[in-house]
């Protein structure tokens, strides 16, 4: 039989990260932080990738943000730098997400982004979002995979994890009993230890397969 249950992962599975490092780093230093080289680059990037992972909103982004660069920065200012970090760094879905969204089946998102991350990016509301926010783990522990799970009453063996990476998406739903699909649009894995697809319309097209003969 088919899964009961498709636990995809976000970035790089369902949506691409749409930043634009020239452009962003030049309007901080509006903001007096100027990045000069390449560790610099590395090191904001680094701080808001983690900060997109459990900020709320973009103003506490914003102000998070600043906090690391100017002592008790005001509201005019953290609003500002908000507006900014809204427009030049998002998340886009890549054009294939619509067919994983049209499965006949329960959906879910298994992620280590903020949910207004997600929200943003048009993921439909009938497709459940787990962050770290409610799972109090992230990927690669094993826990935040049993938290939809549990929420869902749907055991393992009758789950589907897609993502793109391996060590964090697919080994840890693997060891939980769950069928593991990595998604590769670019080829990047040769042998992989798990089935490859390398657009989401092929999981409907193997799912619709699947659904025919009655199994998975």
């Amino acid at each position: 039989m088919p899964p009961d249950l498709i636990l995809f992962d976000f970035s790089g599975t369902l949506a691409r990260f749409n930043f634009k490092p020239k452009s962003f780093f030049s309007k901080l230093s509006d903001f007096g932080i100027n990045v000069k080289d390449e560790q610099k680059a590395k090191e904001i990037f680094d701080f808001i990738s983690h900060l997109i992972g459990f900020c709320q909103n973009w103003e506490e982004v914003g102000e998070s943000f600043l906090q690391k660069y100017i002592l008790n920065p005001p509201k005019t200012l953290i609003k500002k730098i908000a507006k900014v970090f809204e427009k030049e760094v998002n998340f886009v879905l890549f054009p294939d997400a619509k067919y994983a969204f049209s499965l006949p089946v329960k959906k879910a998102i298994l992620s280590g982004n903020s949910r207004f991350i997600i929200e943003s990016a048009g993921v439909p509301k009938s497709v459940k979002i787990f962050t770290p926010a409610e799972t109090k783990y992230v990927k690669p522990d094993l826990r935040s995979f049993l938290v939809p799970l549990k929420d869902f009453k749907i055991e393992p063996e009758r789950t589907l994890m897609v993502g793109d990476e391996i060590e964090r998406d697919l080994i840890p739903a693997k060891k939980l009993g769950m069928e593991a699909i990595l998604i590769d649009r670019e080829n990047k894995f040769l042998n992989p230890p798990v089935k490859k697809i390398k657009s989401l319309k092929e999981l409907k097209e193997i799912f619709t397969i699947k659904l025919q003969i009655g199994s998975f």
